[in-house]
Formats: C-alpha cells, sequence, structure tokens
C-alpha cells in the first residue's frame, strides 16, 4: 500500500498481511460454496492473492487493459463497498459450459441472455462464498445487493468500482483456478476505506495469526 493510503487510512503493518490471509481463507469459502457442479468435487486452487491501493490517476498503469466478463456485487452494509467476480473470456466460455453442463443445452447454441444468466449465477456463488469466510472471521454479518453484470476493459470495470461511491481505493486482489473446470477468475474486494481500516484494527491478531501460520 502506498505512503498516501497508509497516511490517511493508518492500518498496523502486521495487519496488512494478514489481508493475503484473508484473500486465501475467502477462497477456501468459495470452494466451499461451490460444492460440487457438473456432477464432479469442483476443485479451487488459488494462485494470486495480493492487496493495494488504486485511484483514478493510477488505475490504468496497475491493472493490464484485457477484457473481462463477470459481475459486480455490492456490500449493503459494513464494510460497505463492493466486489467484482471478472473472467477472462475464455474462462467465460468454460463457466456458462460447467453451469449448463446438467441441463439439455447445446452450449454452442445457447442465447446470450443465458449465457450471461450463467455467467450472473456464477459469480453470485463465488462472492457469497467469499464474503461469508471473511464474515467468520470478522464476526461481521455482511449483506450483498444482487449481481449486476460486467462486460468491458479490466481498468474501466475497475475505475467504475472505485468512482461510484466516495471512499474507495483499498482492494484486495484474489486470482484462483476452478482446476477442475480449467476457469481462471479473478475477484477484487472494494471496501469502504474507512470502514475497512477500523475493521481490520479490531482483528484478533492472536486468532487471525493463529490462521496465517497453518
Amino acid at each position: 500500500m502506498d505512503q498516501s493510503t497508509e497516511a490517511a487510512h493508518r492500518i498496523d503493518i502486521e495487519k496488512l498481511g494478514v489481508l493475503n490471509y484473508l484473500g486465501e481463507l475467502g477462497v477456501s469459502g468459495v470452494e466451499s460454496r461451490l460444492g460440487k457442479l457438473a456432477g464432479k468435487p469442483t476443485a479451487v486452487q488459488s494462485e494470486v492473492v495480493k492487496n493495494g491501493y488504486v485511484d483514478e490517476s493510477t488505475v490504468g498503469l496497475t491493472f493490464p487493459d484485457e477484457k473481462r466478463l463477470g459481475v459486480r456485487v455490492g456490500l449493503n452494509g459494513v464494510p460497505h463497498g463492493c466486489m467484482l467476480v471478472l473472467f477472462p473470456p475464455t474462462s467465460a466460455k468454460r463457466a456458462v459450459r460447467m453451469m449448463l453442463a446438467d441441463t439439455n443445452e447445446d452450449v454452442a447454441e445457447v442465447s446470450n441472455d443465458m449465457a450471461v444468466s450463467s455467467i450472473v449465477e456464477l459469480g453470485g456463488m463465488v462472492a457469497n462464498g467469499f464474503l461469508d469466510a471473511l464474515a467468520d472471521t470478522f464476526d461481521q454479518h455482511i449483506a450483498t445487493w444482487p449481481p449486476v453484470t460486467r462486460n468491458s476493459q479490466l481498468p474501466q470495470v475497475i475505475e467504475r468500482a472505485i468512482t461510484d461511491e466516495e471512499d474507495r481505493g483499498i482492494y484486495l486482489e484474489t486470482k484462483f483456478h476452478i482446476t477442475s473446470h480449467d476457469i481462471d477468475v479473478e475477484l477484487y474486494l472494494f471496501p469502504e476505506n474507512e470502514v475497512f481500516v477500523e475493521i481490520l484494527n479490531r482483528l484478533d491478531m492472536e486468532t487471525v495469526s493463529s490462521g496465517v501460520d497453518t
């Protein structure tokens, strides 16, 4: 996290590392929520977990100019903000195939509306699985709004997420792979800065650190 962010939103340095643990924890929640899809266990492998701060002036430098499809899930209450669940185009197609595997639909011929509906359903499952795991750690219920589709270049999706509301910029980025179906997923949590800092600074470090060390 850069110096300007640290000055405005002070977080104990040891708790910055805990953010990465929270990302890993969230991925385990995703795996638990997905359970079994398409008739076989849905294995999830964490690949990238990091945190940072971004604003309108740095979003184009921070995130690659690549197409993403997925959903935005608003957080209706503490810690406020939103979550993005995004797929590269190839993975989005595989996600549709996975979600429709138990139907009689020919994936190659499904309508755009049905494909979008499949992405929305999966994105909602991923977001809620991730947030459930964080809610248990924070001992804080996290309510959500229904998923809203996103289909644009990644910097544009991110910029919209941080400018829709005030006091956004701190983020937790988690990339993972649904290995059982060869699907790459990118998840970005953009909480309300001040509220999220307060939550982090309330964490029982002894309890959380025991999870980090295991």
